[in-house]
């Protein structure tokens, strides 16, 4: 159970004021705004993404956030898997860390991790009670915490009672309003940045990449992937003006093929070290550039709090050893079952070529479900030249966009395309695996939310 000074009083005045289950606390945290299960239409209050809500809850806690350092990464396209890679690779330093994330697959406890290991459902019930008073107090306030100010703060508490020296924070939603952005870091990376979440973040490039690099403060480091003109040039204004030290994944930071190796090993070269044959146990070149992101950040992070380097040995048994669930994973052979998370055109066109260059199969059947506020047209598009067959679904989350909805596009898109709509993704995984031949590879995607469906379907997972 959780240690720390932030504790419910032993001799409480109202000791029957606890949440007696943790469906009870849970119950209670689902009454706060969740802008995740926000429909498209609804409205979004202008100050419903203000960081003095979340701040307001931690000043209550005794700021946890303040008691130690890490990685802050944001971006469209490759946070989580680099997220994933940065703790993996603290970790194999001895050090104690902490990984926050989101959305989860299946069970909440999933975005809040020390050394790997999830929060426990009642180490979420004893959080939930340590916060009450403050939730109680705070809820109808002028700006009551929303849903992921809560569990942000709950991860915060937990990393300070686990005595967490490195945490990894990865971007619930943008970056300058996010949650997460009251964490000071010691590196900050930017990953890819594309159009998405328009409606929250705006309809360009370069005001999407503004909130992104909202989480560049004061002289922190920052490692930046690939971008669009527009993108880079905002990244580049912003460091210039907080005197951030900028590192350019393939420009700075480099990645080379390493020929003549049995696996297909690479190695990564930062301005200060050199880390030779390191191998993925994931599909995609790409993870090549987040895992290259991870290394350098992971080197401010040492060089900075320890003083000392990384281990190159260490790195390269650390991203062999790291599975990134979800992300392009193979879950079934005869036929192929690839599930991914990809919920925009930018993360489909990666998912997709990556499919097609990786995996030997006949005939592409996708199985597919987005939320209404995503660009379904651009994601099927892209799609829809490669599929042999497509099976809509739904999940039960209130944004998902009606399969109906997704057939008239299909169809608009590709006239007499062979397209089934089952509601149930468990019931769609099934028929889809009876129609598809043992060569066949079945694409998952469109969703977190449909992945974590159909990542509870597999045995053994």
């Amino acid at each position: 159970m959780p240690t720390s000074s932030i504790r419910p009083p032993k001799q409480s005045p109202f000791p029957e004021d606890r949440f007696a289950t943790y469906q009870d606390a849970e119950d209670y945290l689902n009454n706060f705004t969740d802008y995740e299960k926000m429909v498209r239409g609804s409205a979004y209050p202008e100050d419903l993404f203000d960081l003095r809500r979340i701040e307001g809850l931690l000043e209550r806690v005794g700021d946890p956030q303040k008691d130690f350092g890490g990685i802050h990464i944001a971006g469209t396209k490759g946070k989580g898997s680099t997220a994933l890679f940065a703790e993996a690779i603290l970790r194999a330093h001895g050090l104690t860390t902490g990984l926050f994330t989101s959305p989860h697959l299946v069970a909440m406890e999933e975005r809040i991790r020390v050394c790997g290991e999830d929060l426990l459902p009642e180490e979420f019930l004893e959080w939930m009670n340590v916060l009450r008073p403050s939730l109680m107090t705070l809820r109808d306030s002028p700006l009551p915490p929303t849903f992921f100010d809560i569990i942000t703060t709950i991860g915060l508490l937990h990393f300070r009672a686990r005595g967490v020296e490195a945490a990894v924070l990865e971007v619930g939603l943008g970056g300058r309003l996010d949650s997460t952005n009251v964490f000071r870091a010691d590196a900050c990376v930017l990953t890819r940045i594309g159009l998405d979440h328009t409606e929250k973040l705006g309809n360009t490039l370069d005001r999407i990449a503004a909130e992104k690099a909202g989480i560049i403060k004061g002289t922190c480091p920052v490692i930046a992937h690939p971008q669009e003109p527009e993108a880079r040039a905002v990244l580049e204004q912003k460091c210039l003006a907080t005197d951030s030290p900028l590192l350019w994944v393939d420009e700075d930071i480099r990645i080379e093929e390493e020929a003549g190796t049995a696996v297909k090993a690479f190695s990564v070269q930062t301005p200060d070290r050199a880390y030779p044959g390191l191998t993925l146990s994931v599909l995609g070149r790409h993870q090549r550039k987040n895992a290259a992101a991870a290394i350098a950040a992971s080197e401010v992070f040492l060089a900075h709090r320890k003083g000392i380097p990384l281990d190159p040995d260490r790195v390269r048994e650390a991203l062999a050893a790291t599975r990134l669930p979800c992300r392009i994973e193979v879950l079934a052979r005869d036929p192929w079952v690839v599930v991914d998370g990809a919920h925009n055109p930018v993360s489909v066109e990666v998912l997709l070529r990556t499919v097609q260059e990786e995996i030997d199969y006949r005939d592409l059947h996708v199985l597919f479900a987005c939320s209404e506020d995503k660009d379904a047209r651009g994601m099927m598009a892209l799609l829809a030249p490669a599929a042999r067959s497509w099976t809509l679904t739904r999940v039960d989350f209130p944004r998902i966009e009606a399969p109906e909805r997704l057939r008239e596009i299909l169809e608009e898109l590709h006239p007499g395309a062979a397209c089934r709509i089952i509601a149930d993704p468990a019931e769609a995984l099934a028929d889809t695996s009876r129609r598809s031949g043992p060569q066949d590879c079945i694409l998952c995607c469109g969703s977190f939310y449909l992945a974590g469906e159909i990542f509870k379907q597999i045995p053994g997972i």
